[in-house]
């Protein structure tokens, strides 16, 4: 591996520390900083009701910051960064337990997100996830929409 590709690998590593450390702590606006603005957030499982894409800085904050305080996280049962082949991807899963705060249901999921950067920040952020796990949660899939946005605010926002 090139010089360059091993120094682009560490960069991914210490943006996505930063980026778990961020968010865990709801620092939003430090958060978004670790983002190109033009940035794009995915959940190419989400349900059809619920919104899958936010484009650029301030739609991504916008979606994030009304979470802050709905889910408490009890453990984060496993991380791995997985590198691949292009060293400005980085592939991680995680298991996550805790609980939807209004509910009290029990929220342990499993990720896998894929992570492309450009410039040093995160210009792609595609998470995959089981979306019953986040429906039953939080109280059925009509909440969990309500919760998450539609599909009609995603035309809106384009």
């Amino acid at each position: 591996m090139s010089q360059d590709a091993e120094h682009e690998r560490a960069m991914v590593q210490h943006l996505l520390q930063s980026y778990l450390l961020l968010f865990s702590e709801q620092r939003w606006d430090e958060w978004i900083d670790l983002w190109t603005d033009d940035g794009v957030l995915e959940f190419p499982f989400a349900p059809s009701e619920r919104r899958r894409r936010y484009v650029g800085k301030p739609d991504i904050l916008a979606y994030m910051k009304p979470l802050a305080g709905k889910m408490k996280v009890e453990a984060l049962e496993y991380f791995a960064v997985h590198p691949m082949l292009d060293p400005a991807v980085s592939c991680f899963e995680m298991g996550l337990k805790g609980r939807i705060v209004e509910t009290g249901a029990p929220y342990n999921q499993k990720y896998i997100s894929i992570i492309e950067t450009k410039g040093g920040k995160i210009s792609l952020y595609r998470e995959y996830w089981n979306p019953l796990v986040s429906m039953d949660a939080n109280g059925g899939r009509a909440a969990s929409t309500a919760a998450f946005g539609s599909p009609e605010q995603e035309d809106a926002a384009s």
